[in-house]
């Protein structure tokens, strides 16, 4: 009976544990550190390499969806997918080159992996060019942020107290001169009041392009908000995804051009949200798009005081091709009788670019691109 309940107890603690169980051991005079991962249960499995990912799949697994931050020197996070017949395991990885050793033990059967990071190089004495100069090491890898200000050109955006383009670009000028102090490198989708194209589509695959690059690490779409009764205030951020309320998709309906022609590119947007249902890379991205959604929101929302709404998935255009932790921010409602004059001051329209920046270092420094 004793055996019974130990052996009920253990299949309860199983059920309740995380998949996998994550340890990180820190380097020391027995050996070099390294980050374990127990797959509790597992017997087979099947193992992929993929860009800066490590892809598992447990067939006949069951396990919970979940996200662990890991930040070790190996793992940025591990993400848990129970899919149809099995579970995927995404392990985000820190650098290139980590190195997995597998163990098996029985009694429980459980899978161990451990990853080890690529021995640091050895600094080499710099050497005189031919011409006597001396050679100079390349400079740090710095983060690349693309800063989107909504609207522009022929297209104002919403007016209310303020006029929706000029905001959105004074706001990014502002942030592109307080992350550059940082040392990171920004690029804008427009410095000044001009479309990318009078063709609003067009217009919106251009901007949306440049989230489509492995040389970038972040996309931020600026936008002020606005309701039919102006009675709303407060911050929105939304990640690219399947809209899940009429309210919301309305405002995804207006960001995608307004009309029949928002209505049109909305369902475009739409396919390709769900593919990101089946997309293991997709689904990465999208959780770590929801990450940086939620930290600019409540930071923006603590540096202005306006009131923290929430983060949500929607079918916006612009965001389609992101391969990159990609997010629109709704900064407030320009139609709103207080908050409308605020975003006309520039003191507010600082404070706004200062909660900005706190949530883009606050991501960065969480360690999932290896920027500190």
């Amino acid at each position: 009976m004793a055996r019974l309940f130990l052996l009920l107890f253990a299949a309860f603690a199983l059920a309740q544990s995380p998949f996998p169980r994550v340890g990180v051991h820190g380097a020391s005079e027995a050996g070099p550190g390294f980050t374990r991962l127990v797959f509790d249960g597992a017997v087979t499995y099947r193992m992929n390499r993929e860009g800066g990912l490590l892809v598992l799949f447990f067939p006949g697994l069951s396990a919970s969806a979940q996200d662990q931050v890991v930040n070790s020197a190996e793992v940025a996070s591990v993400q848990t997918l129970p899919e149809p017949g099995g579970v995927r395991v995404v392990v985000r990885l820190k650098r290139e080159g980590v190195e997995v050793k597998e163990s098996r033990l029985k009694e429980p059967d459980r899978l161990v992996l451990d990853l080890y990071a690529p021995p640091a190089p050895i600094p080499q004495a710099r050497t005189a060019s031919p011409s006597g100069e001396q050679r100079k090491d390349p400079p740090p890898k710095r983060a690349v942020v693309v800063l989107d200000p909504g609207h522009g050109g022929v297209d104002p955006g919403m007016v209310g107290y303020v006029v929706e383009k000029e905001v959105t670009l004074d706001v990014a000028l502002r942030l592109k001169k307080l992350l550059e102090a940082q040392g990171i490198q920004v690029r804008l989708t427009r410095d000044r009041d001009a479309h990318l194209s009078p063709d609003k589509r067009t217009d919106l695959s251009r901007r949306a392009a440049m989230a489509d690059s492995s040389q970038v690490n972040l996309f931020i779409s600026i936008h002020v908000n606005a309701t039919p009764t102006r009675t709303a205030r407060g911050v929105e951020v939304f990640y690219f995804g399947q809209t899940q309320s009429q309210e919301v998709l309305q405002r995804v309906i207006w960001e995608n051009g307004g009309g029949e022609l928002g209505r049109r590119l909305t369902e475009e947007a739409r396919t390709a949200a769900q593919k990101v249902l089946t997309d293991v890379l997709a689904q990465a991205n999208q959780r770590y798009s929801q990450s940086l959604a939620e930290t600019l929101g409540r930071l923006l929302s603590q540096a202005t005081g306006s009131p923290y709404r929430g983060s949500f998935p929607g079918d916006l255009f612009v965001l389609r091709y992101a391969r990159v932790p990609a997010v629109l921010v709704e900064i407030g409602f320009g139609d709103h009788p207080v908050e409308g004059r605020l975003l006309s001051d520039g003191a507010y329209r600082q404070k706004v670019a200062e909660g900005l920046l706190s949530g883009v270092l606050r991501f960065l420094a969480a360690g999932a691109f290896g920027y500190r």
